[in-house]
């Protein structure tokens, strides 16, 4: 007989889960709570790592389609002077919206049953997805992988930390300027970092036709947070790339575009009972690294791999979580230790670049994540 999971989230975990799944011969139903499957944040960055869990689920060609190769990453400093560059191997950014779609696709081209507009309530340890309407669906596995706001993880008290960090960040896409369009390094397209205090600007291309832009500040820097943007309090940060922020003055979607706070969640146990809990509702961190979807993506796929042939689930998903938690919390760790430098004077933050790319070790830290091979992959 066939074992059945019921999934709470739509996003990168709750997908990839359930494409991993229904690989392996469950039935899966995937809710989501929105009328539709629309991702938040417009841009991902896929690494190594990411890469590898999308091939193996045979989706990395009809995602790469949409994608722009990462070939490097620039920082520039308040001067609009060039202070590092790190070479990137094997990275793409994607527009979240194509890379969700994509993955909804195969998911239900291998008979998952995806139900939108289905909110989740909490869940019970024996098994059971409960939703808001009342119903309750049984299932051999519940995943929780419904946000750093997770019903199901906070109806089981399975928060053990969320610290709430002095940063945050606004993100968007605007189209690519036509000059934009027509210059693509045969490497890939760069990822610029702009930094001017406390104030940061990332922006590189998610696709043929569109820019991701990320604008990060602290939390309590108002002018920075309002949307629409303020132009000229931009403009008086980055004077260097000023013609940028009337672009996306005009071309942002404000009733879409937010400030986000920061924050690092950690779980007192990733599952309970028959429930288990993964992506940003088990370890959200800033997104410095780029590793939020790619850490959500390797756990998922890791708790497949896992449960594969396990007939005592409890057994495997402990065992799933002492192999897979070492390395997601260390890329929590660096992740906010690469937020702490925002405090950082303007030229000793240039300095810690300069040292990042000179020394073999810091390096191997910031990309022990995405230089990982995933439970699942060869």
């Amino acid at each position: 007989m066939k074992r059945h999971a019921e999934i709470a989230g739509a996003g990168f975990g709750g997908l990839i889960a359930a494409i991993a799944l229904a690989q392996r011969g469950w039935t899966v139903r995937v809710h989501e709570r929105t009328p539709f499957i629309r991702a938040e944040g417009f841009g991902v960055a896929i690494h190594q790592n990411g890469i590898k869990i999308l091939e193996a689920l045979g989706v990395f060609d009809a995602i790469r389609a949409g994608a722009m190769r990462v070939g490097y990453s620039d920082r520039w400093n308040a001067k609009g002077e060039h202070t590092a560059r790190f070479p990137v191997k094997r990275t793409y950014r994607i527009s979240r919206h194509h890379m969700v779609q994509e993955l909804a696709n195969k998911a239900e081209s291998l008979g998952v049953e995806i139900l939108t507009d289905s909110a989740v309530a909490g869940a019970d340890a024996s098994g059971e997805l409960i939703l808001e309407n009342g119903k309750r669906h049984k299932a051999d596995l519940v995943i929780g992988a419904d946000g750093y706001n997770s019903k199901v993880r906070d109806s089981l008290d399975l928060l053990g930390e969320r610290n709430m960090l002095r940063d945050g960040a606004m993100r968007m896409v605007i189209p690519r300027a036509a000059d934009e369009a027509l210059y693509e390094p045969e490497q890939g397209a760069p990822s610029n970092e702009y930094w001017s205090g406390t104030r940061r600007i990332i922006y590189n291309a998610c696709a043929r036709d569109e820019i991701y832009i990320a604008m990060s500040a602290l939390n309590n820097d108002a002018e920075a947070k309002i949307t629409p943007i303020q132009v000229d309090v931009w403009k008086k940060s980055f004077p260097h790339i000023e013609g940028l922020f009337d672009r996306i003055h005009e071309h942002a979607d404000w009733e879409r575009v937010k400030y986000v706070q920061f924050q690092i969640i950690k779980l007192k146990r990733w599952s309970k009972g028959r429930v288990a809990i993964l992506g940003d509702a088990a370890n959200a961190m800033p997104p410095n690294l780029g590793q939020g979807g790619g850490v959500a993506m390797m756990n998922a796929l890791a708790l497949a791999v896992h449960l594969e042939g396990e007939t005592d689930l409890e057994r495997g998903l402990a065992r799933w979580e002492s192999t897979e938690r070492p390395l997601t919390e260390h890329t929590q760790r660096w992740s906010w230790l690469y937020s702490a430098i925002t405090f950082w004077p303007d030229a000793l933050r240039s300095l810690a670049f300069g040292a990042t790319g000179r020394f073999d070790w810091l390096r191997a830290q910031y990309q022990r994540t995405s230089n990982h091979i995933p439970t699942g992959c060869n």
